[in-house]
């Protein structure tokens, strides 16, 4: 007998201590599910659209103060009038993929009088993207024809190397197309461009294969070029190419174990303070070599136009002294001026991932504009 007062005791006990923990919640918001997975939606179909449901499982009224989403392309609605104690309410998700392609993840934060605020909801999926029109795949324009790209850039390239790309054209007109290069100018020894199929029908597509020879090129750093197309061989100023790299020096181990090295005498930076504008400033950038062989100044050139610069030597033996002028005018420029001057050098290796073999120095300072004297 005693056993059967005892458990119904505990049981009483229980039943009230449940009672008074849900007392003691005054707002408790449970959602049904915290994330929702669209899986794959197509960019074409527009926006899509999850509403979270929940459950107020405290004893008072639950209040949204606020929903927020992780980025603009999701649009959060959620219920607007107080939840009582045991109702429902929603929060509402719209996800625009338009120009979105790809994997997705986005967390929307649901902020309330709730005891467990904020919770955090989740929607993720995949959008497929739509097809892209003929003007969005091939973007240039050039009379008969529309290209992927109207410029090549080759970045770094050694002097031993050659190197291509590639780029999709397709003919727009109603009659067979035939490309050319440079009809009214000689091509570049260093540049080649090869047209397959070399007729291409009206509405098919082709390739162009540009080759880079950096071997046939005497220059260094960056270089560009411009080249001018041609179809069916009309020329066309406006329909044109730029081809650009950055050549670098084929090092040996020999130069990398006996480098030249350069030491910049009176630094790399001139200031020339506040002068009027028309005068011509000139400067003169001593270094020295302080390497154990010939430094070779391979290339030199400014930021514009407006500055000339000459070196002294283009070799300089180990300790020997030389310099680089530069020539500053000031004619049609106004306010503040910084001027660079690019040094490519037969320095091998890299310091803090900058090439040991390029060095900039700066010309600056302030240019006034003398007033004219009143009549």
């Amino acid at each position: 007998m005693k056993k059967i007062i005892v458990i119904y005791l505990t049981a009483l006990l229980a039943i009230y201590s449940q009672n008074i923990f849900a007392q003691s919640i005054e707002a408790n918001m449970t959602f049904d599910k915290t994330t929702h997975d669209f899986g794959k939606i197509n960019e074409t179909d527009g926006r899509v659209e999850y509403k979270f449901e929940f459950t107020n499982t405290g004893s008072k009224a639950i209040v949204i103060t606020n929903v927020k989403a992780s980025c603009g392309c999701t649009t959060p609605n959620w219920s607007r009038q107080p939840i009582p104690a045991g109702g429902k309410g929603f929060v509402s998700v719209v996800f625009d993929p338009i120009r979105r392609p790809g994997a997705f993840n986005k967390s929307i934060t649901v902020k309330s009088n709730a005891e467990n605020s904020p919770i955090i909801l989740h929607i993720k999926g995949e959008v497929v993207p739509k097809a892209p029109t003929i003007e969005e795949k091939y973007r240039y324009a050039m009379d008969n024809i529309r290209l992927t790209a109207s410029s090549v850039h080759f970045a770094e390239i050694f002097t031993d190397q050659i190197k291509t790309r590639v780029i999709d054209f397709i003919n727009t007109s109603d009659q067979p197309v035939k490309i050319t290069f440079n009809e009214k100018r000689s091509m570049p020894k260093h540049l080649t461009f090869k047209v397959e199929p070399e007729a291409v029908k009206p509405g098919e597509t082709g390739k162009i294969t540009i080759s880079f020879d950096a071997s046939k090129k005497n220059d260094w750093d960056y270089v560009y070029d411009r080249i001018y197309v041609s179809t069916n061989g009309v020329f066309n100023s406006k329909n044109r190419m730029t081809v650009s790299a950055v050549i670098k020096e084929k090092f040996t181990e020999e130069q990398i174990k006996n480098p030249p090295a350069i030491e910049f005498l009176n630094g790399k930076e001139y200031n020339f303070g506040t002068v009027t504008q028309g005068e011509k400033l000139e400067y003169v950038f001593k270094f020295k070599n302080t390497g154990t062989t010939d430094l070779i100044i391979r290339k030199t050139k400014a930021s514009c136009g407006c500055t000339a610069i000459a070196p002294q030597d283009r070799v300089i033996k180990p300790g020997q002294e030389s310099s680089i002028k530069a020539v500053f005018n000031t004619a049609h420029k106004k306010g503040k001026q910084t001027k660079t001057i690019t040094v490519t050098t037969n320095i091998p290796g890299k310091v803090n991932g900058q090439d040991l073999s390029r060095h900039v120095l700066i010309f600056k300072g302030t240019v006034n504009v003398e007033e004219k004297a009143q009549k």
